[in-house]
């Protein structure tokens, strides 16, 4: 049918290789022996990064409770030392703060439960219809930007992923269900990255709440919260095992929204009974307390005086910080936000509830990390764009988001909060080498 034999030969050569080029790409390789050789012959030039959450890790828990996988990942890992979490130390807005690079107050969740007098609605972790309402969110999740640029995303189970924000959600995403097991959460990120090229995310999350929840409920040094870690070892075990199989190398970020603090023989402080003595005072607030802190709104006509009488009453006990929004100590970054009302009361040692709320926890965060260290956590990172066995003393979690945009290639296109210079040490050569 064709004149030119030669060339028809040729044509179906090419053809040939080109195919089963395509093929292996999007395939799983034949055994979970093979070599670092042979995953750098087939090492795509897009990174891949995994962000790992181990919710409510302790700076320490490594030595206290010697988890056996995610200790030998640390030892030859890219580490932050300290890393420490933004003010309020609670989960939903560290979480948000380590995929935005934006404090609390500026990517808008500024605790786990508020009122946003904007909106006029509630926002808490239980409520969907809040959860998963962009309205509530600023600044741009590293799953929007990688999808404004091209990129493909994944999530599973991370606070803010359900509500499309800087218009967007991940391309693969689900509804938080903390019944699902660790083990299917954990399958299902190494079949994201066993898809075929044109539909794998190159950025993933994954969230655990087992290490969180014990450390609540039996502290930080129980058995009990032992036994939670080991278990989490086991499941990053097993990830670390999927993901050692795939052809191709994918940058594995370890590390917590916050630590842990042993809280029991803290005084309780109860803020309805601030103001029980002062007829002055019952009915014109309302509090937000979460332990180590209590967001005020005034809700009285005259609110200056309202709030300076306050302020004396909390003033007359040791240990209790009252200050107006406005006059927030600048190093928590927790001003300019009208969901925060219009002041806090802050401890460092007290446990701040009311009267008719549920019985206080052993463990608890949400305290100044540079108070109260034991609010410190964890970053581990290993992988093509990470030195190994370096290590930075102390970073924010703030700038870990334009660490991620650098690996994947991202450009930064509003204004964050953290900054590249941190923990740029952490990076390989060849990344820090090329230009922003």
């Amino acid at each position: 049918m064709f004149r030119n034999n030669k060339l028809t030969r040729l044509l179906l050569a090419t053809s040939g290789l080109l195919f089963s080029l395509s093929i292996f790409a999007g395939s799983k390789p034949p055994t979970q022996t093979q070599t670092q050789t042979q995953k750098d012959d087939v090492q795509p030039i897009q990174q891949y990064v995994l962000l790992v959450s181990i919710d409510g890790y302790h700076h320490n828990y490594n030595e206290l409770h010697s988890p056996k996988n995610i200790n030998q990942f640390a030892d030859k890992a890219a580490t932050v030392k300290s890393f420490i979490p933004s003010f309020p130390t609670v989960t939903f807005p560290n979480h948000l703060t380590l995929v935005t690079g934006l404090y609390p107050a500026n990517h808008g969740i500024i605790s786990n439960r508020f009122y946003n007098p904007v909106l006029e609605r509630e926002y808490a972790m239980n409520i969907h219809d809040a959860v998963t309402d962009g309205q509530f969110y600023q600044g741009t999740p590293l799953w929007s930007l990688a999808r404004q640029q091209g990129l493909k995303s994944a999530t599973y189970f991370w606070p803010g992923s359900e509500a499309e924000i800087a218009g967007f959600r991940p391309n693969y995403w689900l509804k938080y269900d903390g019944r699902t097991p660790n083990e299917e959460r954990v399958q299902q990120v190494i079949d994201w990255f066993n898809l075929p090229v044109d539909e794998r995310p190159q950025f993933v999350t994954l969230y655990f709440s087992d290490v969180d929840s014990a450390g609540h409920h039996h502290g930080p040094e129980a058995q009990q919260t032992y036994d939670a870690v080991q278990y989490i070892d086991k499941m990053i075990g097993d990830l670390l095992t999927g993901l050692d199989a795939l052809p191709f190398n994918v940058n594995v970020i370890i590390t917590s929204d916050h630590g842990m603090a042993k809280v029991d023989e803290f005084d309780r402080i109860y803020t309805d009974k601030l103001i029980a003595d002062n007829e002055q005072l019952i009915e014109k607030f309302t509090f937000n307390n979460d332990a180590a802190f209590s967001l005020v709104t005034a809700t009285g006509k005259n609110k200056t005086a309202d709030l300076l009488a306050l302020k004396l009453l909390v003033d007359k006990v040791d240990g209790l910080e009252f200050y107006l929004q406005k006059d927030i100590p600048a190093h928590l970054h927790f001003t300019n936000n009208p969901s925060i009302g219009d002041a806090i009361i802050i401890s460092n040692n007290h446990y701040i509830t009311s009267s008719d709320a549920k019985p206080g926890v052993i463990g608890k965060h949400g305290y100044d990390p540079r108070v109260i260290t034991d609010m410190n956590t964890v970053l581990y990172a290993q992988g093509p764009a990470f030195k190994n066995n370096v290590m930075v003393e102390k970073a924010e979690n703030i700038h870990l988001y334009p660490l991620i945009a650098k690996i994947l290639g991202l450009t930064i296109t509003e204004k964050i909060d953290g900054d590249l210079t941190v923990l740029s040490p952490l990076l390989s050569p060849q990344l820090t080498d090329k230009s922003s």
